[in-house]
């Protein structure tokens, strides 16, 4: 009886949760297992740069009272250290100028802290911060929040798959016209199966994993590309090294493209890779729009390389009013937001906590970044 009692009591918290729209809070050590996230292999204290912070600038918009996000729930972990919560870009110019550590998104701000040893991005990328003058060639230790939003982002990916492999815009332009026509609207392309066919994931780290598993997951046979191996999960039948690519287009019915922005990404995806492709494929791209050659996409859409694509992430972005991507009906636009969701915020606040607690002690830390090569 008492172990009923304990799981209607479980069920109840999670019921709770999730009439909230909110993701129960799980320990830091079952996150960073669950979502595969690296230490660093050098405890932060052994790191030049390295010293017991005074005074740490957060950028914080969080409006909770108490418990996950809230000031008080950070502040637990800051081991006497003082923290400035900020908001407005004035308050962080204001603050950061003296402070040790900053934890924030990417701002050219960053080049105003006088005594920076660290900063902590809570967005997953960070490419938007290679514009900060000096920051690529600077000492600081940086981590990021990388790995938070990607089972999340993974699930749009699908989500993008399945509406475009089953026309569901299609079928959403005939709601509109009130029009029960069961056939086809004009060029649109025919409906498929995923089961069987060949995803290929560009970029297997955090985000392209996610991908990898729930296409296997659907039945899809999955090769994917990476940037420092060949090793990769064992639901991947094969993995090839970024200068692949191009090849590996040939075997693709389905492409998501999960890939960071850096020099050797900047537009990858472009005519070579798209005439590669089968007639009829799928093009999904969740990872940073520059990584794609717009006007090649387009032109694969026109002559029937592509039957449908879904874009969270564009070039440029955000799109022109008078885009023509805007107007075409075998595409999704979802404004980049593929990685909004409870999940999301919850991982991302737990990670951005857990960086906070590990450099104030010296500790290994999560997400290390390299500032000079962008990821």
């Amino acid at each position: 009886m008492k172990k009923l009692h304990f799981a209607l009591a479980i069920l109840f918290v999670f019921s709770y949760f999730q009439a909230l729209g909110q993701s129960p809070e799980i320990n830091i050590d079952t996150l960073i297992k669950e979502l595969g996230i690296r230490e660093s292999k050098q405890a932060s204290r052994d790191m030049d740069g390295w010293s017991r912070p005074e005074k740490i600038t957060m950028r914080y918009f969080s409006n909770a009272k108490s418990g996950l996000g809230s000031k008080a729930w950070f502040l637990e972990v800051a081991d006497g250290v003082n923290i400035e919560f900020v908001r407005s870009s004035t308050e962080v110019e204001e603050s950061i100028v003296k402070s040790d550590a900053y934890i924030g998104g990417c701002s050219n701000l960053i080049g105003k802290g006088e005594n920076l040893d660290y900063v902590h991005i809570t967005s997953a990328g960070i490419d938007r911060c290679g514009s900060i003058p000096g920051i690529k060639t600077s000492n600081l230790i940086a981590t990021n929040n990388a790995k938070a939003s990607s089972e999340t982002i993974a699930e749009h990916s699908i989500a993008l798959m399945m509406a475009l492999t089953r026309r569901i815009p299609m079928f959403q332009d005939l709601k509109g016209k009130s029009d029960w026509s069961r056939g086809s609207a004009p060029n649109a392309p025919n409906a498929i199966s995923v089961k069987g066919k060949t995803l290929l994931v560009l970029g297997l780290g955090g985000i392209g994993n996610q991908v990898a598993k729930r296409g296997n997951g659907l039945g899809m046979r999955v090769i994917g590309t990476r940037n420092s191996s060949r090793t990769g999960p064992d639901y991947v039948d094969y993995v090839g090294l970024s200068d692949e690519t191009v090849e590996l287009a040939k075997q693709a019915d389905v492409v998501v493209n999960a890939l960071p922005l850096t020099d050797k990404t900047r537009s990858i995806v472009g005519q070579e890779f798209f005439n590669n492709l089968k007639d009829g494929s799928y093009y999904i791209s969740v990872g940073r729009g520059k990584t794609t050659d717009t006007e090649a996409l387009i032109t694969a859409l026109k002559n029937g390389k592509l039957s449908g694509v879904g874009l969270d992430v564009t070039d440029p972005e955000p799109l022109t009013k008078d885009h023509e991507l805007w107007s075409m009906p075998n595409v999704i636009i979802t404004q980049h937001t593929a990685g909004r969701s409870d999940l999301s915020r919850r991982n991302s606040l737990m990670i951005t906590r857990e960086n906070l607690r590990r450099y104030i002690q010296g500790e290994k830390l999560l997400n290390m970044v390299d500032l000079s090569r962008g990821y």
